[in-house]
């Protein structure tokens, strides 16, 4: 038990696994403005909307895609193991780089999931809070509104960093690297 959550419950060693991975793999150093604009960003977004009494005015046109986002990162991390077994049948499996990369995309796609779920958690209870026309205004209803909208906001940047791990995995795995900048090619 970590604190007041078990541990089944806990996704404590995930967050710290994704966070020990924002690193430039070129330079191997500290990705600080990847750590600055994933953490920095939902949070602006929250709080300027928080601050400004926003109450998003259409939870439930997002809340389908971000409920199917959900599941479907979830069902991708699973890819993400096959793609691991595959690996470790070739000689990358003891590659430091490629396993970061591995560890980096996982821990991403399923912090990205559970954003999701909440994400969607927060609109489904923005929606049915403001199904009834003429609604008063409440400050659950712009609390729901600047959760959803940082939670959103995190979650397209994590399936953007997602996204360009994966193909840079597949590059490493399958392609021998990445391909040269434009000014290297010739």
């Amino acid at each position: 038990m970590t604190g007041f959550i078990p541990d089944r419950l806990s996704l404590k060693q995930v967050r710290t696994d994704y966070w020990d991975s924002l690193y430039d793999h070129g330079s191997g150093q500290r990705d600080v403005g990847a750590a600055i604009a994933l953490g920095g960003l939902p949070v602006l977004v929250f709080i300027s909307t928080l601050l400004g009494g926003y109450v998003f005015p259409a939870p439930v046109a997002l809340l389908p895609a971000v409920s199917l986002l959900s599941g479907v990162l979830l069902a991708a991390a699973g890819q993400v193991l096959t793609m691991r077994a595959r690996i470790d049948d070739k000689e990358h499996a003891t590659q430091l780089r490629i396993r970061r990369h591995i560890k980096e995309t996982m821990s991403g796609l399923i912090l990205t999931s559970i954003s999701s779920l909440l994400a969607a958690i927060a609109l489904g209870g923005l929606a049915a809070a403001t199904v009834q026309p003429g609604f008063v205004v409440r400050w659950w209803h712009v609390a729901l509104s600047s959760a959803s909208l940082g939670l959103t906001t995190l979650i397209s940047l994590m399936f953007v960093v997602a996204a360009k791990r994966l193909y840079t995995t597949y590059l490493e795995v399958f392609e021998d690297g990445p391909r040269p900048k434009r000014h290297q090619r010739f």
